[in-house]
C-alpha cells in the first residue's frame, strides 16, 4: 500500500486515518476506510477546515503556520503531554469524527438534520412516510460541525466569549 500524504490536514496521511478507524464498526467508518485516498483526503481536508473554522482560544503556536492547531492558550502550548507543539490527539480524533460525519451525510444525499437545522427549517414531512419537528435553536449549538462527538472532543478548545476591542 503506498502511503497517501493529505495536506492542510489534521490527519496527514492514509495510513493515520486507517489507523484511526481501526477496528471501528460504523457503516461510515468502514466505508471511509475503504474509500480512495483522494477521498479520504477530501473529508479529512473539509472536516480540518471546518474545526478551523471555530472561534478558538488562544492564538497559533507560530504566526505563520497554515493551520489552527498547535495554539497557545492562557501561555500553555497546547499539544502532547510534554507541552511540546504538535496537534493534540482530541483535535485530530475529532477530526476524524467530523469527517465520518461528513463522509455519512453525503452517503445520505447531503440532507441531514444538522443540516436542515443550520439551515433554520423547523419542521418538515415526507407525507405518508415520516414528519419531524425540530426544537428551536436545536443544532445551533455546535457551531456548524456534524459531529457531537467532534464537538464534545474540541469543547476545551473553543471560546465562549470575545473580548471587545
Amino acid at each position: 500500500m503506498v502511503d497517501t500524504t493529505f495536506t492542510d490536514s489534521y490527519i496527514t496521511t492514509d495510513a493515520i486515518l486507517e489507523a484511526m478507524i481501526g477496528s471501528d464498526l460504523r457503516a461510515a467508518a468502514v466505508a471511509l476506510k475503504a474509500a480512495a485516498a483522494t477521498a479520504q483526503a477530501w473529508y479529512c481536508q473539509e472536516a480540518t477546515r471546518r474545526i478551523d473554522s471555530l472561534p478558538l482560544r488562544g492564538t497559533k503556536y507560530e504566526y505563520d503556520q497554515a493551520l489552527e492547531f498547535p495554539r497557545i492558550i492562557d501561555g500553555v502550548v497546547v499539544g502532547n503531554s510534554d507541552q511540546d507543539a504538535e496537534v493534540p490527539d482530541a483535535v485530530k480524533r475529532a477530526c476524524l469524527e467530523e469527517a465520518l460525519a461528513l463522509y455519512l451525510e453525503q452517503a445520505g444525499s447531503g440532507v441531514s438534520r444538522a443540516a436542515l437545522q443550520e439551515a433554520g427549517v423547523q419542521s418538515y414531512q415526507i407525507p405518508g412516510i415520516i414528519s419531524e419537528t425540530f426544537r428551536a435553536g436545536a443544532g445551533s449549538s455546535r457551531y456548524g460541525l456534524r459531529s457531537p462527538d467532534a464537538y464534545r472532543l474540541l469543547s476545551r478548545y473553543i471560546a465562549r466569549s470575545v473580548p471587545i476591542v
